[in-house]
């Protein structure tokens, strides 16, 4: 998953566009730009929705700009989302540290997925297992 800050001399603010790893928009927000309504439309019907005609398309304007943003997942952001004081910090850190930066990423946002995922008999799996599970390579 890769997230692109779009900013332009035409608008105030950036909107923030997520791909996939296959290239292919999986969402964008708006919040935190003033769009006019023509931007609006522009943006919801005419945006390619491949990260490789993005850039095509906003390479031929001057004023807009698409930057990535590195984002780093900390253990420590990935311990507090996950919230499972059951397991052990210990491990699971040691698990988080052997993992690549882009796996942590991974691990990170398919959080909110899997615990909407989880069926009302089964609990939550310890962070430890699901960080070895590796569930969002599924």
């Amino acid at each position: 998953m890769v997230r692109y800050s779009l900013t332009s001399a035409a608008f105030e603010g950036e909107v923030i566009f997520t791909f996939n790893d296959s290239g292919l928009l999986e969402s964008f927000d708006t919040s935190g730009a003033s769009l006019s309504e023509k931007q609006q439309v522009f943006i919801l019907k005419e945006l390619p929705r491949e990260l490789c005609e993005v850039k095509r398309v906003l390479g031929g304007s001057v004023s807009a700009r698409l930057t990535e943003i590195k984002q780093e997942v900390t253990f420590e952001m990935f311990w507090n989302r996950y919230n499972d004081k059951r397991a052990s910090r210990k491990k699971t850190e040691m698990k988080w540290d052997r993992m690549k930066s882009a796996e942590r990423l991974r691990a990170y946002n398919f959080i909110a997925r899997y615990e909407n995922s989880i069926e009302n008999w089964r609990g939550k799996m310890y962070a430890t297992r699901y960080l070895n599970e590796e569930l969002w390579n599924n």
